[in-house]
């Protein structure tokens, strides 16, 4: 028996053409082709909708969807599945959701991770057949923009109370439980501290496998608990990326289960082309992930790597957003009677309030900007 999964895939404008087309060999060659062929079950992560909506969903950040036909791409690399608990599932909102399983349906492809309006309960994980073992695929993602609510569907997010006991409950029904876990700091090749103590939690409860996408670099590995934790499975094939960069590689995880139960983890290494197409890199040592995998515990050094990540970008984003829009006018208005300045101005830009509001209700920033605090703090401190 095999499973494959793969990370990030979203059609772009630069390889739309040959997804529409159904080139799934020019798009990612003939060893990637072989090895989802020869698999029992495959899935990856679809990072974004399939639809013509034209509705955006009002956000920070990129706001991203492919054009339905794209599907055929899918479907001749011989996909079975795709996890859609991410951070672009509801750019487009319900419209851009329904589009996609409709989409889905359509070519035969299996979904999991998204809570939709009319089925909130089982869309949460599948449940397959795979030789003589039930296996079950679990998706869930840390909260962005893709709650759902009351009257649309999005993304299961992470609450670990729930999480916990379904994953409990889950492998008291299957054999093997796989996680397919969407988020980790971007373009951080370590695991941050939340991210670490989620992947043990959910390995003490049950879960078997447990992949990071979202970094869009490949991270670390480790066993815990006769668990496998991968922490950063890095993109598959997704958005426009330079030829060099961290963002361009990925792993394609291959499961392989003997007849004793055993199970084999293989990793393929794959790499985008200037052609916006993968190619099956001709080094598969991974000697620099390895290298990083012994650093794992080394809780110090990730740490300085993750403050150090992205603090102009957090800094210029998030903690001038709280200074409001005016910044010198609001140091003025406090010695004018609040009748003359309350409706002249806003204190807030719309793109503020919006950065605010995903600082309260995200996991990722929150974390993000703590580590840029303790910086910040650390900087001081040394004056």
């Amino acid at each position: 028996m095999k499973i494959v999964i793969a990370g990030d895939l979203l059609p772009w404008s630069n390889n739309a053409n040959l997804f529409k087309k159904g080139d799934a060999k020019t798009l990612f060659g003939n060893e990637v082709c072989q090895l989802f062929a020869s698999a029992d079950y495959s899935i990856l992560n679809l990072e974004g909708p399939l639809t013509d909506a034209t509705v955006k969903q009002q956000k920070i950040g990129p706001v991203i969807k492919a054009d339905k036909e794209t599907i055929k791409g899918l479907q001749a690399l011989k996909v079975k599945a795709v996890a859609l608990a991410n951070n672009h599932i509801t750019d487009y909102l319900q419209k851009g959701i329904d589009d996609t399983i409709a989409v889905l349906k359509s070519a035969g492809i299996d979904y999991v991770g998204v809570i939709t309006t009319n089925n909130p309960n089982n869309c949460k994980y599948l449940s397959v057949m795979i030789g003589h073992r039930r296996v079950c695929f679990y998706n869930v993602s840390e909260t962005f923009f893709n709650r759902p609510t009351n009257n649309s569907s999005g993304a299961n997010v992470y609450d670990e109370w729930i999480v916990l006991n379904e994953i409990k409950e889950l492998k008291q029904r299957h054999d093997y439980l796989i996680v397919i876990y969407h988020g980790g700091a971007e373009f951080l090749q370590y695991p941050t501290p939340q991210t670490r103590t989620r992947f043990h939690r959910m390995a003490n409860c049950g879960a078997d496998f447990i992949t990071a996408q979202h970094t869009h670099c490949i991270g670390c590995e480790e066993w815990y608990n006769g668990s496998y934790l991968l922490y950063g499975q890095g993109n598959f094939l997704f958005a426009k990326q330079s030829e060099g960069k961290i963002n361009t590689e990925g792993l394609v995880m291959e499961l392989v289960f003997d007849d004793e139960e055993e199970v084999q983890i293989n990793k393929h290494h794959v790499q985008l082309t200037k052609q916006a197409c993968l190619s099956y890199s001709t080094d598969q040592t991974l000697s620099s992930f390895y290298e990083r995998c012994k650093e794992i515990d080394n809780s110090d050094l990730i740490i300085e790597k993750y403050k150090d990540l992205k603090p102009d970008n957090i800094i210029e984003s998030y903690l001038l957003a709280y200074k409001g829009r005016y910044y010198i006018w609001n140091k003025f208005k406090k010695f004018l009677p609040k009748r003359i300045w309350r409706n002249l101005f806003e204190s807030y830009s719309y793109s503020q309030i919006m950065r605010n509001l995903f600082v309260q209700t995200s996991d990722r920033a929150r974390e993000d900007i703590y580590y840029i605090w303790q910086k910040l703090l650390s900087k001081n401190n040394n004056k």
